[in-house]
């Protein structure tokens, strides 16, 4: 397949060499470049604004970032086991180890931190805790401020077996708390800053995704190997998911980033919401392998060889579909 197309109104940014992973904050998209290593500021209507950090182990240098939120005041970069904070200007104010303590879910071993949002009570974390029975378990962690994380919730794993069910973690900043599962759920947990469970939240009526033989062949198979040298179990679906990520706009209503069927050769990914009836329905806006929501803002890239396209779109109200 032939990668979905840019819009005519993407422009492109010779500069921006990934998108890996995008936050907006007072209208300014700020875009996680782990290629360049570098975080861009960038308007939907004057452009680049700038750009910040480099690739170094010193205060506010990058080694592996991985997620980027906007915080409070602060835009934070989650970056190889640490909570680099900036400024909204890009200015570098401090770095904070995060430090899985003795209740922070993996009972003083290694954590890797794949996602983070903003709650009001601190940042939440998706940790993955490599267990001693070789199990990988998933947490919503928590750190209020002083490094130390703290597991609220969690999916339990087996013992000796990966589930790549599990390797999918969902999670989302929700007006009452946040939502928590795995792409591959049909429902999500919808918990409070406590950890208390207070609803579960359903989409059926995204259907999974056909995973065709050749990708799951060339996919798949060094991972089966590298799972069989270590004595481990894996478990693959049989399909793909059709949720990779939720976010929340106009109050409550969630909005779905879905791989559109046939787009898995190029990770093809689109919008939707549910209607009353639990029917998907489609948003109005551009196709993309990098496709990120953040309240009503929207922000599409394309990679190209002389730098990538970026479009932005505004999110209306959805409940008339458009």
């Amino acid at each position: 397949m032939e990668p979905v197309g840019a819009p005519p109104d993407a422009r492109l940014f010779p500069t921006v060499t990934s998108v890996t992973d995008a936050t907006v904050r007072d209208g300014i998209w700020f875009v996680l470049d782990v290629r360049g290593r570098q975080v861009h500021r960038i308007s939907p209507t004057e452009g680049l604004l700038g750009s910040f950090g480099r690739e170094g182990t010193g205060p506010g240098e990058f080694r592996r970032p991985v997620a980027i939120v906007a915080h409070g005041d602060s835009i934070v970069v989650v970056d190889n086991g640490f909570a680099r904070l900036f400024s909204i200007r890009g200015e570098h104010i401090r770095d904070r180890r995060i430090v899985f303590g003795p209740e922070g879910g993996c009972l003083g071993l290694q954590g890797a931190i794949d996602d983070a949002v903003s709650l009001r009570a601190g940042l939440l974390f998706a940790a993955k805790c490599f267990d001693q029975d070789r199990s990988i378990t998933i947490h919503a962690a928590i750190e209020t401020g002083d490094g130390q994380v703290r597991s609220i919730a969690h999916r339990d794993a087996e013992p000796g077996v990966i589930a790549l069910a599990d390797m999918a973690p969902i999670l989302a900043a929700h007006t009452d708390g946040f939502l928590f599962g795995s792409a591959f759920d049909s429902c999500l947990k919808l918990i409070d800053p406590s950890g208390l469970q207070l609803d579960t939240i359903c989409h059926d009526g995204l259907e999974p995704v056909p995973m065709p033989d050749p990708f799951a062949r060339e996919t798949f198979a060094p991972i089966r190997a590298a799972a069989r040298e270590a004595g481990v179990r894996l478990r693959i679906p049989d399909e793909l998911p059709p949720v990779v990520g939720v976010s929340v706009a106009n109050g409550d209503q969630l909005v779905y980033r879905v791989l559109l069927p046939g787009g898995v050769e190029t990770l093809t990914l689109g919008l939707v919401f549910l209607d009353a009836d639990g029917a998907a329905v489609a948003l109005d806006v551009p196709q993309s392998a990098h496709l990120f929501v953040d309240g009503t803002s929207v922000m599409a890239a394309w990679d190209e060889m002389e730098g990538t396209r970026i479009a932005f779109r505004t999110l209306p109200g959805l409940d008339d579909g458009h």
